[in-house]
């Protein structure tokens, strides 16, 4: 991701870096792949919903429900793979003109079977009442859940070591979340649960074992079936079992197994809020690991220790400490969301795009999960574009934009519904594409109505 240009075109906001191996990473990504496959991996909770009807109570006193609680699925990693999943079904193929399976062509005449599947790999006590209504809740959406708990049932866990098995409680509940939504923001209490024991050790990598390219010929479709795989660690400072060195061992394997097995593979991290206010956890250790580090700028404030205030609304001092931060983790794409103001990419030392939602949302219905969201739309955007390419490193700047676009539109839509797990309408995130690519139209002066092929 070597910067090129920023979007005010100030070459002083685009500091070029080239990291070792950059261009050979770069070149991995680049395949217009058939297939997609996504492990997502992280937390999945239950969310018990309580919505106030005015500010939180004081302390040792009262307030009342705009409505009964409730409990959906919830969790960043669940969240995320249900958007993600929605999206990729809605807008992978073309659904509106073909079934879904069907062949679907190239620029050389080609035909392909495209397909594309969401893993999720987390923890949670398949017995218990959430655990099942987790588990019902990835079959109703098309998410394939890989339960990774260390159990006294060897048949849900592979590769265990038996000492270790046998060594953990059978008791611990499903990990649940209280939500309290209040005057347009949200706060959350949290029981960990059997979410406490998933380690980074535990996570599975066999996927990455498996050729990256097959042929076969059925009827009249040939395909050397070429797969993207991209990895997306969500809820970090919630699992404890991935901090300091854990995971960024799992994730150097994974990296080994890339280069060994010939695999297109790229990497996502959401940290979320940090309980313990610590905001440690070695997670600058991964960086080295991770493609996209999406973060809010409260969470990117507190990891990058910026000196002045949380709420400090100086954004050309937050600005320039996050180039400067960007500048030592140079491998990594920073993304930071602001909420209604805007979504900016840091890379290499550089702003090297600023994104706008399609419209402000003053009063939002729940903004629970839009970080989610934002980061499912993203993950679409941009991996819609890589795997379409054509060209030997696909342009930096543009698979950036194409992620941010639609995740500012996702992320909008997300804050107008009561849930963070619920699947966006597809006219919904079609209306919000739009109303994005006109402003930019109209902002190049063009003069040209831009209505996006959302295919």
């Amino acid at each position: 991701f070597i910067p090129t240009e920023s979007e005010s075109g100030d070459p002083q906001d685009c500091a070029v870096a080239v990291c070792p191996n950059l261009s050979t990473r770069l070149k991995t990504i680049s395949m217009n792949a058939n297939n997609l496959s996504i492990n997502i991996i992280g937390d999945a909770f239950a969310d018990v919903y309580c919505y106030l009807e005015d500010d939180m109570p004081r302390h040792g006193g009262d307030a009342r429900l705009m409505q009964p609680m409730h409990t959906v699925a919830g969790g960043s990693a669940l969240n995320t793979a249900t958007h993600l999943s929605s999206l990729l079904r809605q807008f992978w193929n073309d659904n509106s003109k073909k079934k879904e399976g069907e062949a679907q062509g190239d620029d050389d005449g080609n035909y392909h079977q495209r397909s594309c599947n969401v893993n999720l790999q987390t923890v949670i006590n398949e017995n218990d009442q959430y655990g099942k209504m987790i588990a019902s809740h990835c079959t109703n959406h098309k998410v394939k859940l890989v339960n990774r708990r260390v159990s006294n049932q060897p048949a849900c866990f592979f590769g265990t070591n038996e000492a270790a098995l046998l060594s953990q409680k059978d008791d611990k509940s499903t990990g649940h979340c209280a939500v309290i939504v209040s005057r347009g923001d949200r706060s959350f209490m949290t029981h960990l649960g059997c979410m406490e024991d998933f380690r980074a050790s535990h996570v599975l990598s066999n996927f990455l074992m498996e050729s990256s390219h097959s042929s076969k010929a059925k009827d009249n479709i040939t395909s050397p079936t070429k797969t993207h795989h991209h990895v997306h660690i969500a809820g970090y400072y919630n699992i404890s079992g991935f901090w300091d060195g854990e995971l960024a061992d799992k994730l150097a394997e994974m990296r080994t197994l890339q280069e060994k097995y010939n695999q297109r593979v790229t990497f996502s991290l959401v940290p979320q809020q940090d309980a313990t206010d610590a905001w440690d956890g070695g997670l600058m250790d991964i960086l080295q690991y991770i493609d996209f580090l999406i973060l809010s700028e409260v969470e990117a404030k507190c990891i990058t220790k910026y000196p002045g205030k949380r709420d400090d609304a100086n954004d050309s001092d937050f600005f320039q400490h996050m180039k400067s931060f960007s500048q030592e983790h140079s491998w990594t794409c920073i993304i930071v969301t602001r909420g209604s103001k805007s979504a900016c990419a840091f890379h290499a030392g550089g702003l090297i795009h600023v994104q706008k939602p399609p419209c402000e949302i003053n009063n939002p219905t729940d903004p629970t999960g839009a970080g989610d969201a934002f980061a499912a739309g993203f993950l679409h955007g941009y991996l819609s574009y890589v795997t379409k390419s054509k060209d030997d490193i696909p342009n930096r700047t543009t698979m950036v934009k194409e992620g941010m676009q639609w995740a500012c539109a996702a992320g909008t839509c997300c804050v107008t519904v009561q849930g963070a797990s619920v699947p966006l309408g597809k006219g919904m995130i079609e209306r919000n594409l739009n109303i994005i690519l006109e402003r930019e139209s109209s902002k190049e002066g063009n003069g040209v109505k831009r209505s996006r092929d959302v295919r």
